[in-house]
């Protein structure tokens, strides 16, 4: 008998950066909006959609050539995937998150935005926010 192999180690997970995830919203919230699936935005970069992906939820950094690619397949000036980041000092938003961006960005965040704002400003508003806030903190 030999000696027995230990297995591997698993590599430690690693949170994606606060910019990574940022810009991933801002691709992903714009895909959507023009309407356009990952497959047909990574054919234009070359790429798989399954990268596209990762971009998107921001676990793979972006390299400036595919962030001028993604600028043009998008029609989008390459400034406006940072806009709303926040400096540091900003305590409350240090990470950079942008809650529009997320809003936008999750599956069902535009038709949700969209029935929130057909209500009327008042009270059904005000219970509608506080059941939704009651259901995410339950998990």
């Amino acid at each position: 008998m030999g000696r027995q192999r230990t297995p591997p180690k698993p590599k430690p997970k690693i949170a994606a950066h606060p910019v990574d995830r940022h810009v991933g919203q801002v691709l992903r919230g714009r895909r959507r909006a023009l309407g356009l699936s990952q497959t047909a935005v990574a054919e234009q970069l070359g790429i798989s959609f399954q990268q596209l992906q990762k971009y998107e939820r921001g676990t793979n950094r972006v390299s400036a050539s595919v962030l001028h690619g993604l600028s043009l397949a998008l029609d989008l000036p390459v400034a406006r995937f940072f806009d709303g980041l926040l400096a540091p000092a900003d305590n409350d938003r240090a990470h950079g998150r942008d809650l529009v961006a997320e809003m936008i960005a999750a599956p069902e965040g535009p038709a949700l935005a969209e029935a929130f704002l057909d209500l009327p400003p008042g009270p059904v508003r005000a219970r509608l926010t506080a059941l939704a806030r009651a259901i995410g903190a339950l998990g």
